[in-house]
Parts: structure tokens; sequence; C-alpha cells
């Protein structure tokens, strides 16, 4: 039995049981993933995960259950749902599941490359850039690499019946260099959907590169300074933070500091952020949400005026709008076990006119932050972030790298004291975004 006709026979099974609604979500992916450490292999796995989440509503009850398996009674696995849901409590803002629309197309999402990449092959990529990344000075080198190729089936008692396939990629590269006691780290990774849009080797030999550089790393000093936000930090900034905070479920809840800002002007008119689940090739790019609904174009952010929120059926039901196609599971895309959640796909930040050099030569004593592993709190929108890779600014310059230091912001303060928006857009994940240039932030360090 394939995996759509087993989504279509679990909804006939729990309509015939007394659900008034029912969907299920179907999930087949496949991954190869290889851990490289001190140049040895650690782990080189295969996984086939493949299962079922499926959801019941009786009289407004939710009920949910789920299989990770096809070799099971399939009915008993959609009963289950529906039991849970008649021993539930009506939620009288479930207003009812996606209905059927036409599904868009999106390029770039599915390569046979990587599709058909083996085993061997990835341990031999790992291989490569553990010895493009062993430069002078460095001591480790870790590497961590994973493919995966995928199908999506969706299918619910209102007709909606969708299938999806995609491919992705993903390599990280954690370097070490030391140089007697003193030891610095540094990572670069990326996540794609095809694997032209990748260069490893390049990543390997730029981590190698700052992690070296990195030595030298100077503290900084406790104070307020201009500050130039860039590369993965935006990650944290705005798909954790702005479009994290604009999900609809937080904002109904009371749980989001975004709660009160829709239609609110927070940040300057070159500030315009987007979220898109259909880009050419985007890393969360799909034809629908784990619910079936049309991925979609939704602005955010509209020249510093907060626009929309992001939507799943329920929220959107609640709110009395359309779902934006924002659906997710607590998982991710692929996760077919957990619940249904609300989560941006891939967010956009439209270029400004200010070059990263201009930038630079504007901030006479400041920052060039480019990466933290630290995350805002939803809830107040608050910030404090140790720079895990970053540069002092000096005279308009770049200097060395900045060690033990941490900035500290507010989501809100950081809109609102956006001085420039960048032109260069470079992409990190599920992010497409150009440098923001702060003009006052609280720094603190050791010096």
């Amino acid at each position: 039995m394939s995996l759509l006709d087993a989504c279509r026979n679990m909804i006939d099974e729990a309509l015939k049981e007394g659900a008034n609604a029912c969907e299920a979500y179907g999930v087949d992916v496949k991954s190869i993933r290889i851990d490289l450490r001190k140049g040895e292999i650690r782990t080189a796995k295969v996984v086939h995960d493949v299962g079922v989440g499926f959801r019941a509503l009786v009289r407004g009850s939710l009920g949910y259950s789920y299989t990770t398996s096809l070799n099971v009674d399939l009915h008993d696995v959609a009963k289950k749902a529906v039991k849970a849901a008649k021993a539930g409590y009506p939620d009288p803002d479930f207003v009812g599941l996606t209905n059927p629309s036409s599904y868009q197309t999106p390029r770039g999402t599915y390569d046979k490359r990587i599709a058909s990449m083996t085993q061997y092959e990835l341990v031999e990529l790992c291989k490569l850039l553990a010895r493009e990344a062993n430069i002078a000075g460095v001591f480790s080198v870790n590497v961590l690499a994973e493919s995966s190729v995928f199908k999506c089936f969706v299918v619910n008692s209102n007709g909606v019946e969708g299938t999806d396939e995609g491919t992705s990629f993903q390599v990280t590269i954690y370097v070490t260099a030391k140089d007697g006691t003193r030891m610095s780290s540094s990572y670069e990774g990326n996540a794609v959907r095809s694997i032209d849009a990748i260069r490893p080797e390049e990543l390997a030999v730029k981590a190698a590169r700052e992690a070296v550089e990195g030595l030298k790393a100077q503290h900084y000093r406790t104070s307020r300074v201009p500050v130039i936000l860039a590369g993965e930090v935006m990650l944290p900034v705005i798909v954790g933070g702005i479009a994290s905070a604009l999900n609809a479920d937080l904002v109904q809840r009371g749980r989001s500091f975004m709660a009160s800002k829709l239609n609110s002007k927070v940040g300057p008119e070159e500030l315009t952020i987007i979220d898109d689940g259909l880009i050419d090739g985007g890393l969360l790019t799909r034809k629908f949400d784990v619910e079936g609904c049309p991925r979609k174009s939704t602005v955010l952010v509209d020249k510093g005026v907060v626009k929309n929120l992001l939507h799943n059926s329920y929220t959107a039901g609640k709110a009395g709008l359309e779902s934006t196609g924002n659906a997710s599971r607590s998982g991710g895309e692929l996760d077919f076990r957990g619940q249904v959640t609300v989560a941006p796909s891939n967010v956009l930040v439209k270029p400004g006119d200010w070059s990263l050099d201009e930038m630079i030569s504007e901030v006479k004593n400041g920052l060039l932050i480019l990466n933290t592993s630290d995350v805002p709190n939803i809830a107040t929108g608050d910030l404090s972030a140790m720079v895990t890779h970053g540069y002092i600014i000096d005279k308009g310059e770049i200097g060395t790298q900045v060690k033990e230091t941490l900035f500290a912001l507010n989501i809100l303060e950081l809109m609102e004291k956006a001085k420039a928006v960048g032109k260069e857009v470079s992409r990190h994940y599920n992010l497409y975004s150009p440098p923001l240039l702060l003009s006052d932030v609280q720094v603190s360090s050791k010096a």
C-alpha cells in the first residue's frame, strides 16, 4: 500500500467512526548522516523514516494519533484519534480544517544528485572538507553532513489531497585552532535544496581561517556603540525574533512581544520583511503546508509597519481570516508525529541602499557581529547574546576578532535603531537578508 492510499483509507475509517472532519499527513524521508570528528568517522548511518500523523474532529474536539509503520492496522490508528476526540472537550475556536485549493509548483526543490547520493560519497566529502580546513594553526576539524530525499502526502475529509517531494543537503564545519594555551573556534554551515547552491570547500576554508584569526581576538569594552548585524546572526534576530513573534497562535494567547503591534510602526521605512513559502529553491519551500493549505507569500513588516501574522487553519479560523499556509509541526515540516503549530517558512528582508563597506566606514568605534548561539525571548523580545563571531570596527575599518563579548537589546529596540539596511543579500538556511546597521547597542566585555 502506498502512503497516499494509507492516508485515504484512514480518512474513510475515521468518518465511519463518527468524525466530523479528519486529516492525514504522511511523510517518507530517507537521510544519510555522516559525523566526522578529528579526522575519524564517528557516525555513518542511513535513516528511513515513514509514517502518518492523523487528526480527527468530533463536535469541535480534536483527537490525535500517529503511526511509524504501514504494517499495522491503519484503521485502528484512525479509530484512536476519533476515540480521543470523543473523550475531549469542544473548542469553539476550532472552525474547521483546510479546504481544497490549487497548488503552485516552485522550482529548484528537487535535485537528482542529492537524491542519488550514496553513503560513500558523503563520507568522502566529509574527509575532503576536513583536509581543506586543515591549514596551519588548526588543531581539530569536525564535519557534519546530511543528504535527504522526501515525499509528503496530505489528505483531509474536505477534499484536500496533495503530494510533494524534495531534497535537501546540509553541511556544518567546526574548526578549532590552537597556539600554545590559546584556543579559538569557528564554524560555517548551510542547508540547501540543490547541490549547486552550496560550496562546501569554501565553507571549510573560511571556517579554518576564521578559527586561526580568532587566536588574536581581543576583548572589547562595556559601552553603547553602533553595531552592524550581518550573516548568520540575522537568523535569531529576523527568523527567531521578528518572524517567530508574528506567530498568530502566540499573539492570540498574549505570549508574543508583538501581541499589540499589528498595524503599528515598529521600524524604519527601509525595513520590509516577507514570509515566502514558494521562493524557488528555498529551504522551506513547499507546495503546501502540513495541513494541505497552499504555501503563500505574506508581508509581515511593510516599510516598518507590522501588516500580517502567520496563520494555520486554527488561528485563521479564530481570527476570521484565511490561513497563510504556515501550518507546521512541532518538529518541523517532515515531522508527522508532532502537534500542528505555526512557523515561518522562508523569510526575506528586502535590500536597502547601503553596501557593507559603507556601513563599516560609517562606524568610528563599534562591532561587526556575524554570529551568536543565543535566541531572543519571544514573550519579551529581549536578546542577551554572546558574540561567537564578530570583529572590532575602529575608525571605520575592520580590526581583529572580538572575544568574550555580549550584546544586549530588545528586538523592538533593534528595529527602532536600524539606521541603515544593506543591499547585499546573503542566504543562511531559510533566511535571505542584508546586513543592518544599528545606531546604539549595549555591549559588555571584560575589558
